[in-house]
C-alpha cells in the first residue's frame, strides 16, 4: 500500500489535472521453443533459457518449449545456454524481445545450423562438400579432459585412371585444447572417417563418424592413459537377426582376436578401455563393424551385425551334365592356358600350413608379410595402406572365395577366414591383366587370388 501510494503522489505532483490515477499496467508471458538446428535436427530439452541482468531462468521441457511469466511491459535481452553448444565451441548471440502488458509474446530460438557452424569454425573450408568435426577427448577411466593430445581423422581416396587404379590415405591432423576439444576442418562429407588418437602412455582409440553430407558432427573420443584393458562380449548376426556361427571377431588395430561359437557368441577379453572397433567377418557375409567404448574391469556388451553377400533367388531347376566343381567352374581350363600360379588339394596339403596366409609361402613372387593378428599376403607392389601403422605401403590382392570377392578395405585386419583343410584350389594372378576377365576390377591392382572352397561345391548333382 505504501508503494502505491508514493507512486499515486508522485502523479498527482507531476499532473495535477488528473483526476484519477491510472490503473498499473499487466504484466505480460513470454513463450518460446528452442531448436537444435546443429546435431539433431529436434526440439532442444534441457536448455536454460534466461533474461539477461535478472535471476528470470527457465528451463525448455521435452518439446523445446519454456514459459516465463509476469514480466513487466518493456524491452528484455534474452539468451540460452545447452551443453552441446559448450562441447562445439560455440555460442548463440542474445536475442532482444518486447513484451506488452496483459498479453503473451512467442519468441523460437535455435542453434546454429550445420552450415553456419561450419563457416564460423573453419573459415578457410570450402562451402560444399567439407565439412568439421568437434571432438572432445576424454580420460577412459575418470571422463577427464585431455589436452594436448594429437587427434587424427583418416579416410581413402581412388584416383582412377583409363588403366590404373590408384588409393591414397588422406588425413587431418589437430591437438586437443586445454579443455579437450580438438578442430578437425577440411573433410569430407560423403565418406566414412576413422577418428584416431593415441596418449603418450596408452594405446589407440578410434571410432567411425560419417557425417552423411552434413557439415558439422560431433565426436567423444575416450582414450586410455595406462595399460588399463577391459571385456568386450556379444553376439553375431546377420540382418534378418539370425546367429552367425563361427565367424572371426577382431578388436581392429590390435593383435585381439577370437573366433564365435555355434551360437553367435564371442568374448574379447584384454581389450584396452576407451573408443574401439570390433569387427566381424565370416564367408558368406558382408563384414559388419560396430563401435564400442571399453570401461576399465568391466564387460561390455555388443552385437555385431554382417550383411549378406549373395542375395537369395527363387529356385530354378537346371538340366545339364554332371561336371566336377574345379572343371565347372574353369578352374582346370585356366591351369592348362592360363599363366597363373595354380595349388590343388595336394598342393596345399604339402605346405604344411596351418593357416590360409601360411600356403603362399610355396607360390614364387608371393611375400608373406607377418602384421601381428597373423599374416598378409603380398602378390605385387603397389601404393596403398590399411589402418595398422605397421603395414604402411601395402597393397593387397583382391581375394575372390568361390567366386564371389571377398574385400580387404583398409578399415579391416588384413585376413581371411578360411581354414587349409576347406581349399580344394587357388589361383594367383601378379596382375590385374593376367586375371581372368570376369575378376578384373579396379580393386585387383596388386593381384588377384581366386579361392575355391568345399562350401561351394553344389549339394545335389543336377539332373541329366
Amino acid at each position: 500500500m505504501r508503494l502505491i501510494l508514493s507512486a499515486a503522489l508522485g502523479l498527482a505532483f507531476v499532473a495535477p489535472v488528473a483526476a484519477q490515477n491510472p490503473a498499473p499496467a499487466s504484466p505480460g508471458v513470454l513463450r518460446g521453443v528452442v531448436f537444435d538446428s546443429l546435431i539433431t535436427s529436434a526440439p532442444l530439452e534441457g536448455a536454460e533459457v534466461w533474461i539477461e541482468s535478472t535471476n528470470r531462468v527457465a528451463r525448455t521441457d521435452a518439446g523445446g518449449r519454456f514459459t516465463l511469466d509476469a514480466l513487466a511491459p518493456g524491452r528484455y535481452v534474452l539468451t540460452f545456454y545447452h551443453p552441446i553448444l559448450d562441447s562445439a565451441g560455440i555460442s548463440v548471440p542474445p536475442v532482444t524481445i518486447d513484451i506488452d502488458g496483459g498479453s503473451s509474446t512467442t519468441v523460437a530460438l535455435a542453434t546454429p545450423s550445420p552450415l553456419q557452424a561450419h563457416h564460423l569454425l573453419c573459415p578457410r573450408d570450402p562451402l560444399l562438400r567439407t565439412g568439421v568435426i568437434i571432438g572432445v577427448v576424454r580420460n577412459a577411466v575418470d571422463d577427464q579432459a585431455l589436452p594436448a593430445v594429437n587427434i587424427s581423422a583418416h579416410w581413402t581416396t581412388y584416383d582412377i585412371g583409363e588403366t590404373t587404379v590408384r588409393s591414397a590415405p588422406r588425413a587431418v591432423e589437430a591437438r586437443s585444447d586445454g579443455t579437450g576439444h580438438v578442430l578437425l576442418c577440411g573433410l569430407p562429407t560423403d565418406v566414412a572417417l576413422v577418428i584416431r588418437g593415441q596418449t603418450e602412455l596408452g594405446s589407440a582409440g578410434m571410432l567411425v563418424v560419417d557425417l552423411r553430407g552434413r557439415a558439422f558432427a560431433r565426436a567423444d573420443l575416450r582414450l586410455a592413459v595406462a595399460a588399463v584393458t577391459g571385456t568386450v562380449k556379444g553376439i553375431v548376426r546377420n540382418r534378418n537377426g539370425s546367429l552367425v556361427p563361427s565367424a572371426t571377431v577382431t578388436a581392429v588395430g590390435t593383435d585381439i582376436s577370437t573366433h564365435a561359437d555355434e551360437f553367435g557368441r564371442f568374448s574379447l577379453e584384454g581389450v584396452t578401455v576407451g573408443s574401439g572397433i570390433v569387427e566381424a567377418r565370416a564367408v558368406g557375409y558382408m563384414s559388419g563393424r560396430t563401435q564400442t567404448t571399453v570401461r576399465p574391469g568391466a564387460v561390455q556388451q555388443t552385437d555385431i551385425i554382417v550383411g549378406d553377400s549373395v542375395t537369395v533367388l527363387d529356385p530354378v531347376t537346371v538340366e545339364a551334365e554332371y561336371q566336377p566343381y574345379l572343371q565347372l567352374v574353369g578352374f582346370e581350363q585356366r591351369r592348362r592356358n592360363s599363366t597363373g600360379h595354380f595349388l590343388d588339394t595336394a598342393d596345399v596339403q604339402r605346405s604344411g600350413a596351418t593357416r590360409f596366409e601360411e600356403i603362399f609361402r610355396m607360390v614364387p613372387g608371393v611375400r608373406v608379410r607377418p602384421n601381428g593378428t597373423g599374416y598378409m599376403v603380398e602378390v605385387g607392389r603397389g601404393e596403398g595402406q590399411i589402418l595398422n601403422p605397421s603395414a604402411a605401403n601395402y597393397c593387397g590382392p583382391a581375394y575372390f572365395v568361390d567366386g564371389v570377392y571377398f574385400g580387404l578395405p583398409p578399415l579391416q585386419t588384413a585376413t581371411v577366414p578360411i581354414v587349409p583343410a576347406e581349399i580344394l584350389a587357388i589361383e594367383v594372378y601378379s596382375n590385374l591383366i593376367s586375371a581372368p576377365p570376369q575378376y578384373q576390377r579396379r580393386q585387383a591392382t596388386c593381384g588377384v587370388i581366386l579361392v575355391w572352397t568345399k562350401r561351394g561345391v553344389p549339394k545335389n548333382r543336377p539332373s541329366h
